[in-house]
């Protein structure tokens, strides 16, 4: 007789209200499933197709559901046999619990893959696919590329019921049909006065499955027939029975499978909304405001031709292909992580003085297997501790964290003027101010620089200035001589952050006139409220900085300096170019005819004749 039956526990462990498999999902719900539900889907799939899976909310009549109301009647019980308990956990989900299933309706979400091998060992008692899923507590028999291991997933559906139950239904490979009801509950006291052990199925004598049957709950759902094998799964009682129920499944499926969705090996569909490789795009445009900040930019990545692609194998173990794409400032400088299944594990948070975004997709068998058995149950964190060897997988995520950032630094380094100009160069520049604690040790100017070619100016004698004459000096009048490497007569360069305030030369409103003389521009030094400096590419000598000045000029000068320990020197500027404009008039180390707007951000490109690993110091005038 088909029917709900609950073991009894023969006096054994009392299960109460707080499953720990349940538990597990229970911060993240929705996430959980989708996550969960889709690489269960991708672990299964028939590898001549791709996997298609459906989400379809419907109801029908709660008497319509089956065994409703020996449910109801166990509910009853499970309350009565935890009134002694303090804690009032369990006496709520029972009373809750009671009033979904006695509503004339109920609510219920169905879960179809296709294109799978469905739920193979319908048979079996122990160690198949089926008695894993609905028998089996911390069981996992996957294979080592698969993005399942600890047998964990299976309870993120009951996570999503107001009653704990949920119904399996396939149709497998093997052409098998069968179906069955699990629900979690409690240790509870049946009619014949005996303890159970709190789970109940739904099926045939001795907890089996009902074979040779599929089951139909979703009215417009047609029963599976050829070869149209997959895995039907009914969340009785859905949690999240709204209005707009799709948007967080979606939402999810985007985050944690885009790279499945954009290698086309997947397909879902939630209520009336198709996620597929063709229509990404216009659902990151619809979901923008509730996605993570990075699934966007994941995408740009995935999509853009300015994305640098390496594939390797990795040390051996099978090949990864990573991509990365540098961009704007909110580029959020991190490296989705995707195992082979295609399912995002984590966001990866790389140091960069530069905005980018990047995706890895690890596709070698060996490197999966080892990864997969590091992955904690929510499949979202590897933790070296779980394996035999901790220090040996420590090793591998190091070399794996190492190899983005060596990829990353041969394309800031490497990459060609073309490559950056084509996806923005103005974005290499972060916001934030590198902090000197960033630079080595070896990012100076060390003494053999010398033969720079330096002009250090002097003042020049000048008549005595008439009552009310402005002879503030100006290096524009003044004659070269030598100077001592090490000297300060270069002035006060700015060294990042605010400049300071000095007290040795007066440098305002320089304007020199007297007897025999033409009348000079007025030369006013500006005060900087950030200077940024980043080296581009060292073997070509190209920089990068954004400035923010005080004031406003038309015709603002900017000398630059390279600075050593003890001493700065002029740069040797071959070119400079303000990013977004113009090539910029270059006089030796000074870039004249700079519009300065206030408290708007200045950036630049500039290219020197000299290659070391160096620090950039800037002066900044506004001439009138």
């Amino acid at each position: 007789m088909v029917q709900w039956r609950f073991p009894i526990n023969d006096d054994g462990e009392i299960k109460g209200i707080n499953d720990s498999g349940v538990a597990t999902f229970s911060g993240t719900p929705l996430e959980s499933l989708a996550r969960e539900i889709c690489q269960n889907s991708l672990d299964a799939h028939d590898t001549s197709k791709k996997v298609n899976i459906e989400f379809s909310l419907f109801s029908i009549p709660t008497s319509a559901l089956p065994g409703s109301e020996y449910l109801i009647d166990t509910f009853d019980r499970c309350k009565e046999f935890w009134t002694i308990q303090k804690g009032s956990a369990t006496k709520d989900f029972f009373q809750h619990a009671t009033r979904v299933i006695s509503n004339e309706k109920c609510s219920i979400l169905r879960i179809s893959d296709f294109h799978t091998t469905g739920l193979l060992g319908t048979n079996e008692q122990r160690n198949s696919d089926w008695t894993n899923l609905t028998k089996s507590s911390g069981a996992s028999d996957k294979k080592g590329t698969a993005g399942g291991s600890y047998g964990i997933g299976k309870y993120a559906p009951f996570a999503c019921s107001e009653l704990s139950t949920v119904f399996y239904s396939t149709y497998n490979s093997d052409g098998e049909e069968a179906y069955q009801g699990v629900s979690r509950l409690v240790t509870f006291t049946n009619e014949n006065n005996q303890t159970t052990q709190g789970v109940g199925y739904f099926g045939e004598e001795k907890n089996t499955p009902v074979h040779n049957e599929q089951l139909h709950l979703d009215p417009d759902f047609r029963p599976r027939t050829g070869n149209t094998y997959g895995t039907d799964i009914y969340i009785c009682g859905y949690k999240f029975d709204t209005h707009d129920w799709e948007n967080k499944l979606i939402v999810s499926i985007l985050d944690g499978f885009l790279g499945a969705i954009w290698k086309d090996q997947i397909e879902v569909k939630i209520g009336n909304k198709l996620i597929t490789k063709s229509t990404l795009s216009s659902l990151i445009d619809e979901y923008q405001d509730e996605l993570k900040s990075t699934t966007s930019k994941y995408y740009m990545v995935l999509t853009s031709e300015e994305t640098c692609w390496f594939e390797e194998n990795f040390n051996g173990l099978g090949t990864i292909k990573l991509g990365l794409l540098i961009g704007e400032q909110d580029m959020p400088k991190k490296v989705s992580m995707i195992r082979q299944t295609g399912m995002k594990i984590f966001d990866k948070a790389i140091t960069s003085q530069v905005p980018f975004a990047g995706v890895l997709f690890i596709e070698g068998d060996k490197i999966n297997e080892r990864l997969r058995l590091i992955e904690n149950p929510r499949h979202d964190k590897w933790e070296p501790e779980r394996a035999a060897n901790p220090t040996q997988e420590a090793s591998l995520i190091k070399a794996l964290y190492n190899n983005i950032k060596e990829h990353l630094e041969e394309l800031l380094t490497t990459g060609s003027e073309e490559e950056m100009d084509a996806v923005g160069i103005g974005s290499f520049i972060p916001d934030e101010d590198i902090d000197d604690a960033d630079l080595s040790k070896d990012e100076v100017i060390s003494d053999q620089i010398q033969d720079i070619n330096r002009k250090v100016v002097k003042k020049k004698s000048l008549p005595a200035n008439k009552e009310g004459d402005d002879f503030n000096t100006d290096d524009s009048n003044l004659d070269d001589v030598n100077v001592e490497r090490g000297g300060n007569d270069l002035g006060y360069p700015h060294n990042g952050g605010h400049t300071d305030q000095h007290t040795g030369r007066k440098e305002d409103n320089v304007h020199i006139e007297g007897p025999g003389t033409e009348k000079m521009p007025t030369r006013k030094a500006v005060t900087l409220e950030k200077f940024v400096p980043v080296r581009v590419d060292k073997e070509k000598g190209i920089y990068m900085f954004k400035l923010i000045p005080s004031i406003n000029a038309t015709n603002g000068e900017i000398e630059v300096y390279l600075s050593a320990e003890t001493s700065i020197y002029e740069a040797p500027i071959k070119s400079a170019q303000l990013i977004g404009g113009n090539e910029c008039t270059v006089s030796g180390h000074i870039i004249k005819g700079v519009p300065l707007t206030k408290d708007s951000e200045l950036r630049m490109k500039i290219e020197l004749d000299y290659y070391e690993i160096c620090s950039l110091e800037v002066k900044i005038y506004a001439t009138a």
